[in-house]
């Protein structure tokens, strides 16, 4: 019994972002049949929001301040060797 009590406390946000992701799938189908589409696309956005923090989680992933500052750099950094290794796009004068 202990074993299963402590498997559910680990298990605890992993279960309830399956879950999440479980009702706004069934959320979204009924939102569909009855032509719902605000709703359904709510209910889409939770879903991949849900999904996107179960995978997270799994990985052992954790937002902190220094992690964006660290992505931001990171991005910063690719989109500036993107723009420099661009080729130059020729124009020609006449059309």
């Amino acid at each position: 019994m202990s074993a299963l009590a402590t498997s559910l406390i680990i298990m605890r946000w992993g279960l309830l972002s399956a879950g999440l992701m479980y009702m706004a799938s069934i959320m979204k189908i009924k939102c569909q049949q009855n032509s719902l589409k605000a709703a359904s696309a709510v209910f889409t956005g939770l879903g991949l929001f849900t999904s996107c923090w179960f995978v997270t989680g799994l990985l052992g992933i954790d937002f902190t301040l220094q992690n964006w500052q660290s992505m931001a750099n990171i991005a910063t950094d690719a989109f500036n060797y993107a723009i420099q290794q661009s080729p130059d796009i020729f124009i020609p004068n006449s059309f």
